[in-house]
């Protein structure tokens, strides 16, 4: 069966697809003026282009470009997306001319009108507007990767520039017994242990709804707009999908590392304030009582030996509790809180 997040990968490259049918023909009358048959070529470049465009972004390119550093990232992606775009469009051009008249597809592109087509007309503002247009868009894409989902348009619509209030849930998710997993393999290695893990643990994240707010340390803060974490029970699903990810990967971590990541977290929600802070470096944070606690919430875990713990307000908030057993723990006097906190141990 497909994964959630594959089947999301097709609606949206499905949308991209449709998209282009639109926005083809929309753009060729916009710069070349109103002819039925640039109509068409319009939307079959247009669907081809985002179709493709977006079958790459989705299922190729995010393990292909793992390896390589930000610039060879954009020089690659915009190399390729330029291509992409020259070539569909010559292919529809010779796929037409062909068939008007009545040749064969090589024997069009030996042709001088292919030559007057490819150096005096339509198809030299083609490139220097998809030279222009990818540019900008790579380099959205790119950066929008550095600065995580969301972020970066978060940041051009100003949606942060006044604090806003909101209702979030949280998740401190620390790696199990990371001190002696450090001085084992030395920083290098170690470096490349986490970077695994993070990455391996992406996908749960992202198929939860969740947005990754913060890498401190060994630790990930996973954050949730309230009612999305509570779909389907998201925040708690979202650990359980990380650990059978894990145990999924356990051979190849065995085999490279040694070593088998595991985690323990923390959950709570609340009320936070989201805005932007900063000059030379600006960053989108959340204040409120709801971080404190919920770090406090993980350090419990790691004490008590449990996987998950919840507070009794994230419990409360559940809409359904079906499908896992929740155990009541008790009032935990948490550090720099004054009253006690009821916390829940969570399994499946």
């Amino acid at each position: 069966m497909l994964s959630q997040k594959t089947k999301d990968k097709i609606i949206t490259a499905s949308g991209f697809a449709l998209s282009g049918l639109l926005l083809g023909p929309v753009l060729v009358v916009f710069f070349f003026g109103y002819e039925f048959d640039r109509v068409i070529k319009g939307m079959l470049g247009g669907f081809l282009v985002l179709s493709l465009s977006a079958i790459f972004e989705l299922f190729i390119f995010p393990a292909f470009f793992k390896k390589y550093r930000f610039i060879l990232t954009v020089v690659i992606r915009l190399i390729f997306y330029i291509d992409l775009i020259c070539v569909t469009v010559i292919i529809i051009w010779v796929a037409h001319e062909s068939f008007v008249n009545d040749m064969g597809f090589f024997d069009m592109m030996s042709t001088d009108k292919f030559f007057h087509f490819l150096f005096y007309g339509d198809f030299r503002y083609i490139f220097i507007a998809a030279v222009f247009a990818i540019s900008n868009v790579v380099f959205f894409i790119q950066v929008s990767n550095l600065m995580g989902r969301g972020v970066l348009v978060n940041y051009i619509t100003g949606k942060y520039h006044k604090p806003k209030t909101e209702e979030r849930i949280f998740m401190f998710l620390d790696l199990v017994s990371s001190t002696q997993t450090a001085e084992k393999f030395g920083a290098k290695n170690y470096h490349k242990f986490m970077n695994a893990y993070f990455y391996d643990i992406n996908d749960p994240i992202v198929e939860s709804k969740g947005e990754i707010y913060q890498y401190a340390g060994d630790e990930v803060i996973i954050s949730w707009k309230k009612e999305k974490g509570l779909e389907d029970n998201n925040c708690i699903n979202c650990f359980f999908e990380i650990k059978n990810r894990i145990f999924e990967l356990k051979e190849k971590y065995e085999e490279y590392f040694g070593v088998v990541p595991s985690n323990k977290a923390g959950l709570h929600c609340g009320e936070v304030v989201t805005g932007e802070v900063g000059d030379s470096k600006r960053e989108i944070v959340f204040h409120g009582d709801v971080m404190n606690t919920t770090a406090r919430i993980q350090s419990v875990a790691k004490e008590l030996d449990k996987q998950i713990l919840i507070s009794e307000s994230l419990y409360n908030s559940l809409i359904d509790k079906s499908g896992f057993k929740f155990i009541n723990l008790g009032s935990f006097k948490l550090k720099g809180k004054e009253e006690e906190t009821v916390l829940y141990s969570v399994e499946k």
